[in-house]
């Protein structure tokens, strides 16, 4: 049997710690006094004890004890048939239903669990520990109305429980009670104090209420209690300038300009008036004003940058070019923020696609001066690597490599780099260097790919076992590997070996990739070794099409000198001599790597003679 102990212990911690409180309000109801109810408790036995005998109380203390032992000790089901045996003894008893609900909640019975918790709430009403348990339950759930009453009963046996009156705000909020929210939060404040949050959640419900009066002597309130800090006393306000009451407005932001008339937050409200005010030359003025100032904060630069943005958009044909110069501007004012270089690159994203040098560029130096951020580096790897600059590729990978040494990623386009520059002996060694950083974590993808060129690599340099070994690896992390099997099958074809498996693998090839024809190529020449001439000459001529001219055939890339001649090969097995010596002279022309030393002798005694 499979060992859950784990498990049922990270469930039974889940449950028994309250969920983390966010927000919420309470019933308006009197609770009953939880002293009264204490006291009451003490004097009277609670039904279920009142029907156990003595003898049955001390055979169910010793039985929920070895149960929690066993639990402890991760005997699960010794924990699990002994609380059985307590609930023979007593079917009400509460810490025995809550343990037993846990259970059967983590067995995903959940109907079961949830009677049983409920039973045990019920049982015990002065445990707050069973409330916030099915308060917890159905919150998970997003089942905010049966967490409800829970969550009430225990804010009234608890009432010093702020985190559990902001969660009853946020239920009261969603079920539209804007009344027991503002009387949650208003108990929030006799527990913690004035605050901000607070204050502006009252302010919304009020307002939410229709009550503006009373929305609005809540923020007084909160600048009576802070009377200097005067970020309060502009969000009162900012509020009257979306009410439109600008007049009020104006007068709020004049009374905080004489206690600090140099305040960043001040100059953003007098903007926005401006901008409510359709005044634009005071506008405009003041936002340039605020974007090149030295000492504006990146924050506040970034939102002014962003609203320039949207005015220039829509405006006229040499609004990019104002916006280009705005970020020239800024770049010498303040040429190392990453916030004001990452906005770049979203806009040239947004409003300048086609502008890859200058996005490479932005991408260029956010990578240097954050070189944590993987989306540069990965958006630099693919352009680099999609416009074959592949020592701007080296470099980059090379600076990957020692920041993310557990990217794979890095270590394959480093390998790439490297072979593409014909630095074949570096090349193998990244690649084997990425595959020692592999982790069970890792993407089989990535894995398989590195294991895939590296057996490339082993084969170039004679090293035939390391690259069937490598082969096999990459089929392990990726069986579907079409260049790998492709290649694995071509090359044990070349050695006259495993001719079934060569065929088997090729053929797996071409059904993912139909079209490819150096894949058709390696079906129909492992078809020729097996002496299956009939069946090759068909998937080499999808390949070296007999009615293609010569120039066509000489002027396709994906079909080399050595295809040629297999063509020719598989043509003159065929009883078609004319053919094969076409195709063999073709491929004296095309030349390159791989053709037999015997192609020459084939082509001056016409017939087909193994190398």
């Amino acid at each position: 049997m499979k060992n859950y102990s784990i498990y049922i212990l990270f469930f039974t911690s889940l449950m028994t710690v309250a969920a983390v409180m966010t927000g919420c309000g309470t019933s308006g109801k009197a609770p009953k006094d939880v002293g009264v109810v204490a006291a009451e408790a003490v004097t009277t036995k609670p039904s279920w004890q009142s029907s156990l005998s003595t003898n049955d109380r001390l055979r169910l203390d010793y039985l929920f004890q070895e149960a929690s032992k066993q639990k402890m000790l991760g005997n699960h089901v010794a924990a699990f048939d002994l609380l059985s045996h307590c609930l023979e003894i007593s079917p009400e008893a509460p810490e025995v239903l809550y343990q037993m609900a846990i259970y059967r909640l983590f067995l995903r019975q959940d109907s079961l669990g949830l009677k049983d918790l409920r039973h045990a709430a019920d049982n015990d009403p002065l445990n707050t520990f069973y409330k916030e348990a099915l308060a917890t339950y159905f919150m998970n759930r997003q089942q905010a109305s049966l967490a409800l009453p829970y969550l009430e009963s225990l804010v009234a046996l608890r009432p010093h429980r702020s985190d559990i009156l902001a969660q009853l705000v946020n239920i009261y909020r969603a079920a539209d009670r804007p009344e027991d929210a503002i009387h949650a939060l208003e108990r929030i404040e006799v527990l913690e104090g004035k605050m901000a949050s607070v204050s502006y959640q009252k302010f919304n419900l009020y307002k939410q209420m229709g009550k503006d009066k009373q929305a609005y002597a809540e923020l007084e309130s909160l600048c009576k209690e802070y009377p200097h800090e005067m970020s309060y006393r502009l969000s009162i306000g900012n509020q009257l300038l979306e009410d439109d009451r600008i007049g009020e407005a104006l007068k709020v932001f004049d009374q905080v300009r004489k206690v600090e008339p140099d305040n960043p937050a001040l100059q953003l409200s007098m903007l926005e008036y401006y901008r409510h005010t359709e005044d634009s030359l005071l506008f405009y003025h003041l936002r340039d004003s605020l974007l090149y100032a030295p000492k504006t904060d990146t924050d506040v630069r970034v939102a002014l940058l962003r609203d320039l943005i949207a005015d220039e958009m829509h405006t006229d044909s040499l609004g990019p070019k104002r916006v280009t110069a705005a970020f020239d501007t800024l770049d010498i004012i303040q040429p190392n923020s990453l916030d004001l270089l990452q906005l770049r690159a979203a806009y040239l994203a947004t409003y300048d696609k086609n502008n890859d040098k200058d996005f490479v560029a932005v991408m260029d130096r956010v990578n240097e001066l954050e070189p944590a951020n993987t989306q540069a580096l990965f958006y630099l790897i693919q352009y680099y690597g999609e416009h074959k600059e592949f020592e701007h590729l080296e470099d980059l990978c090379r600076r990957g490599v020692l920041t993310h040494p557990e990217e794979l990623l890095c270590h394959f386009y480093l390998g790439v780099a490297l072979y593409q520059q014909d630095k074949k002996p570096e090349a193998m060694k990244a690649f084997e260097a990425g595959i020692v950083q592999k982790t069970e974590e890792s993407r089989p993808a990535i894995v398989a790919d590195l294991y895939s060129i590296l057996g490339d690599l082993y084969h170039e340099m004679g090293r035939d076992t390391d690259a069937f070994a490598a082969y096999d690896s990459c089929l392990t992390y990726q069986s579907d590997n079409a260049s790998c099997l492709n290649n694995y099958a071509y090359y044990l074809s070349l050695e006259d070996r495993d001719l079934d498996r060569a065929e088997e693998m090729s053929y797996r090839s071409i059904r993912l990739e139909p079209d490819n024809k150096t894949f058709l190529d390696t079906y129909a020449w492992i078809l020729f070794m097996k002496q299956r001439y009939s069946e090759a000459q068909r998937y080499i001529d999808r390949v070296c099409p007999p009615d293609s001219t010569d120039s066509v055939l000489l002027a396709d890339a994906s079909i080399s000198g050595v295809v040629l001649e297999h063509a020719g090969d598989i043509a003159a097995c065929n009883q078609q001599m004319e053919q094969a010596l076409r195709f063999w002279t073709l491929a004296q022309k095309a030349g390159g790597s791989g053709l037999t030393a015997v192609l020459p002798k084939k082509i001056k005694l016409k017939k087909y003679i193994r190398d």
